[in-house]
């Protein structure tokens, strides 16, 4: 346990890093809608702005195999090859054939950008339950614990906070407020999984 005074200083730090990483977190999605939507008119609808992280990277893969490039790979049996391959193959691929593949170079942009906006959640997530744990104890249950159990999870860490720190006047409403929101985050998470991707943004 950290020393009591300092608890409102430490709780005040994870949300400023909570708050950094959101900042990045949505300035990357804002960039991936926007591209997004130019892929939908690149495509000529071919491509469709899905609700999930999951599901746009689905459907910018079958996007990205159905394309004439990778028909030509398999053409050549050349069935194994990473992202990077990929994209070397595309620039070649580019200048021989004088064929415009810019669609699929940027599909292939986009789902990168996928991976980029989930490691970010991740990792605010994993950030978040490792600092809160020195406040709180339990938190990394939530890990491990079955769903129907998060609610009780939930409400114990709440009523210590209050009973260890609100209570005592060691932190105000104001610091209680951050780690409602802190939890929030973490068990969100949890019980939904990545955050869906504002379609109309």
């Amino acid at each position: 346990m950290n020393s009591i005074e300092n608890i409102g200083v430490e709780i005040l730090e994870i949300f400023t890093e909570k708050q950094n990483y959101d900042e990045k977190y949505n300035n990357l999605m804002f960039s991936f809608v926007t591209k997004a939507y130019e892929l939908v008119d690149l495509s000529e609808d071919l491509y469709q702005l899905e609700h999930t992280i999951k599901l746009n990277q689905i459907s910018l893969k079958d996007y990205i195999l159905n394309s004439e490039i990778c028909s030509f790979l398999k053409n050549n049996n050349i069935n194994n090859y990473s992202i990077e391959d990929l994209k070397k193959f595309m620039q070649k691929y580019e200048i021989q054939n004088i064929s415009d593949i810019t669609s699929y170079k940027l599909a292939l942009e986009l789902y990168e950008k996928l991976d980029e906006i989930k490691n970010i959640e991740n990792a605010k997530i994993d950030y978040e339950i490792n600092r809160m744990s020195n406040i709180l104890e339990d938190i990394s249950n939530v890990e491990s614990i079955d769903k129907d159990k998060y609610q009780d999870l939930y409400n114990r860490l709440l009523e210590q906070i209050k009973v260890n720190y609100l209570d005592n006047n060691l932190i105000d409403d104001k610091i209680n407020n951050c780690v409602v929101q802190i939890l929030n985050d973490i068990f969100n998470y949890y019980l939904y999984g990545n955050k869906e991707i504002p379609v109309d943004m």
